[in-house]
């Protein structure tokens, strides 16, 4: 049985796993994350965020092939396939304060997937994180692999809130980026085949590490640029003072 991990149990790991969950009946999913209360909350009736539909969805998968747990390292162990959806907050000090993305907890998670891994895995980027961050996780691993090999891939989510289950449903596309190596290319296909079930081969579109990283930017960076162009026309239209 193909087994899969999600470290993180937020706004894309849940709901992603619980879709997947359904989709695939015969792959077993956990979802993993230490903050107990948050496990506790998708283990109830009241999940911990709300999304229409969402708790139809884990509901018939919950306890069946979809499980929630604070017991992290033993569902990394176990997995094939390990999804890491972290928080990649703003730093808030040292170099890039303010405007670069913290990668604490997603290097925190790949050290912890090198220690407890007896296994080889497919490591799956799920965050939105900044381009080349693969390849940074990827040396982390690397030098910590014991003999174990670590394939890294980048599957970018596009999810919108309010509609993350249609999303899910109904893909526009479905993105994978990985190496140019027959080991990676086989991982591709492995987690292609997941979404195969239930997503049509035309919309998930295979690529290399780099230009999945950069599409997961490109929504905030279409943002950005509305930001900045409404700032630019409200400068030219200031009255000039004399």
């Amino acid at each position: 049985m193909v087994k899969i991990c999600c470290i993180g149990a937020g706004y894309v790991g849940g709901p992603t796993m619980a879709v997947i969950a359904l989709k695939c009946p015969e792959i077993e999913v956990a979802v993993v994350d230490i903050a107990t209360p948050r496990i506790n909350a998708w283990n109830s009736d009241h999940l911990p965020i709300y999304e229409p539909g969402l708790d139809d969805v884990v509901k018939k998968c919950r306890g069946k092939n979809l499980f929630f747990s604070t017991d992290v390292e033993k569902h990394v162990a176990e997995a094939n396939i390990v999804f890491v959806s972290v928080n990649t907050p703003t730093k808030t000090q040292g170099l890039g304060a303010g405007e670069a993305a913290d990668l604490t907890y997603w290097e925190s998670a790949a050290r912890m997937i090198a220690d407890v891994s007896k296994s080889d895995k497919i490591v799956v980027e799920k965050s939105t994180v900044p381009v080349k961050t693969a390849e940074a996780i990827e040396r982390i691993l690397t030098h910590n692999r014991k003999g174990i090999n670590f394939t890294i891939l980048s599957n970018p989510e596009f999810l919108a809130e309010g509609t993350a289950i249609k999303d899910l449903f109904n893909p526009d596309r479905v993105l994978i980026g990985g190496r140019e190596t027959p080991e990676s290319q086989k991982a591709i296909h492995a987690l292609r085949d997941v979404y195969a079930h239930w997503v049509p081969l035309d919309r998930i579109l295979c690529t290399n590490l780099w230009s999945a990283d950069y599409q997961s930017l490109l929504p905030m960076l279409s943002w950005h640029r509305g930001s900045l162009c409404n700032a630019m026309s409200a400068l030219c239209e200031a009255p000039v003072l004399m």
